[in-house]
């Protein structure tokens, strides 16, 4: 499988999907799944939120969603 042969797009997509269970549950991030999250985010707005585990909205959630799968393509 090409996963096993990349190890940075296996740790990507695991860190993609505990942050999306999380934004799904409206939880705060901490550790590895935020330092994930802050990498992809270019919007201070949306990083603070994040950093002090507010609620995001649905159109912020979609907008991480879409830089996450950008830089999925990147891999």
């Amino acid at each position: 499988m090409e996963e096993e042969k990349n190890p940075n797009r296996t740790r990507f997509n695991k860190l993609s999907s505990r942050l999306t269970r999380h934004l799904k549950r409206d939880e705060p991030l901490a550790g590895d799944v935020l330092e994930f999250a802050l990498s992809a985010v270019r919007d201070d707005k949306i990083a603070e939120k994040l950093k002090t585990g507010a609620p995001l909205s649905d159109y912020e959630k979609h907008m991480i969603d879409g830089l996450l799968r950008m830089t999925l393509a990147k891999l």
